[in-house]
């Protein structure tokens, strides 16, 4: 059946009153297209392979053909440079067909918000919701704010399934052993790899629209709605990475002698150590210095957050990310962030039209994701309490 039978039949599911059937035939309809798009862009590509080729051939007649040495010098410069051009043009045709489709996806979600969900032409959909286009995922997932992310800094997979194993290479401690002549390699008996569990879970936020955002052309509503998800997305991500942190094994630290041994002893010298502070233990570490009067934390360039303290790289973050437990100082947690969480996520997000209550309404956003700890060794959790002052 053809694209105008379908159209014609879910009009009249439509006139009918027949809203189910109608978006099923929709989604035929939009399947139809994304394969014929799909094959046109794969047959450009095929074509300009095929071209290619057949200059190629044609360069290789023509040089066989010439007479003298400088004859084909200057045959082999005029072919090359003419070959040169057309894939250039082949390849710009194809990134025009890339952009022209990447800006209707883009094209088609701004429709969907300004419709307030009842248009879903172009876009994917699953379960009544539509998937956000990867053009406007993508950088979601990138979170290109200038906020702290906490998921930058662990071992972070996007996961195919909703549940499964994920293998991570962990820290081996196995030698290798000598071996006679002719004898049999010894096996190593500590194994290379974690095998993680994961099982990805829905986490919905809400994004509010007003009126105003929605009927303003001016607005850039997807811009905002960019923004709104990079936020939502950074906060889960940070919240539930603590989560594991918060499991790790204590110690007691309550001077800046105590946190250096839990640098210096308490952890394997060979992890890649970060230090990670709320508010109210940064200002509490940013007033200690050493017995030569210097401060312990220091400026530096070499690393991201751009301070260090005991040569650690210092990461800050809120007060409201990670609370200061009670009678305590501050939150300070000392590890290696690769080695100590796993972070599943598939890369996707889905969005749903909704009424919130009756003054809102807006998008209700879903990431699927997991967390999980991946080596317990790997990290402290520091108990942090200075002693009253006199």
């Amino acid at each position: 059946m053809n694209i105008d039978e379908l159209k014609k039949q879910a009009q009249e599911a439509l006139d009918a009153g027949d809203t189910a059937k109608a978006k099923d035939l929709i989604a035929q309809i939009k399947a139809i297209k994304e394969q014929e798009d799909e094959k046109n862009i794969l047959s450009d590509e095929l074509n300009a392979l095929l071209a290619d080729k057949k200059e190629e051939a044609k360069a290789e007649d023509t040089k066989a053909k010439a007479e003298t040495k400088e004859e084909i010098d200057e045959v082999e410069k005029d072919e090359v440079e003419k070959i040169e051009e057309e894939k250039e043009e082949k390849r710009s045709e194809i990134k025009t067909m890339k952009e022209i489709k990447a800006f209707n996806a883009v094209d088609d979600f701004e429709g969907y918000i300004r419709s307030q969900g009842t248009e879903t032409r172009g876009l994917d959909t699953t379960n009544g919701a539509i998937l956000v286009p990867v053009e406007v995922s993508t950088s979601v997932l990138e979170l290109k704010d200038g906020l702290v992310d906490l998921s930058a800094y662990v071992t972070k997979e996007a996961v195919g399934t909703g549940q499964g194993k994920f293998p991570v290479a962990k820290r081996a401690k196995a030698i290798l052993a000598t071996k006679a002549e002719l004898a049999e390699i010894a096996s190593i008996d500590e194994p290379l790899f974690n095998e993680v569990e994961y099982k990805v879970e829905t986490r919905i936020g809400q994004i509010a629209f007003s009126n105003e955002l929605i009927e303003d052309a001016e607005i850039d509503v997807v811009a905002y709605a960019k923004r709104q998800m990079q936020r939502m997305v950074k906060n889960t991500n940070n919240a539930n990475i603590m989560t594991v942190l918060n499991s790790f094994a204590k110690v007691d630290a309550t001077n800046a002698d105590e946190l250096k041994r839990v640098v210096n002893v308490d952890l394997d010298p060979e992890l890649d150590l970060k230090i990670v502070l709320n508010q109210d233990a940064y200002q509490s570490i940013d007033t200690m210095k050493d017995s030569q009067g210097r401060y312990l934390l220091q400026d530096s360039i070499a690393v991201a957050s751009g301070k260090t303290l005991f040569g650690k790289e210092v990461i800050v973050v809120s007060n409201k990310v990670a609370p200061t437990p009670n009678t305590k100082t501050g939150f300070i947690w000392i590890g290696d962030m690769k080695e100590a969480v796993f972070m599943a996520q598939r890369n996707e997000i889905s969005a749903e039209w909704e009424k919130f209550d009756r003054y809102s309404k807006g998008l209700a956003v879903g990431i699927r994701s997991d967390y999980k700890i991946l080596d317990s060794e790997s990290g402290k959790l520091v108990t942090f309490k200075l002693p009253a002052q006199a």
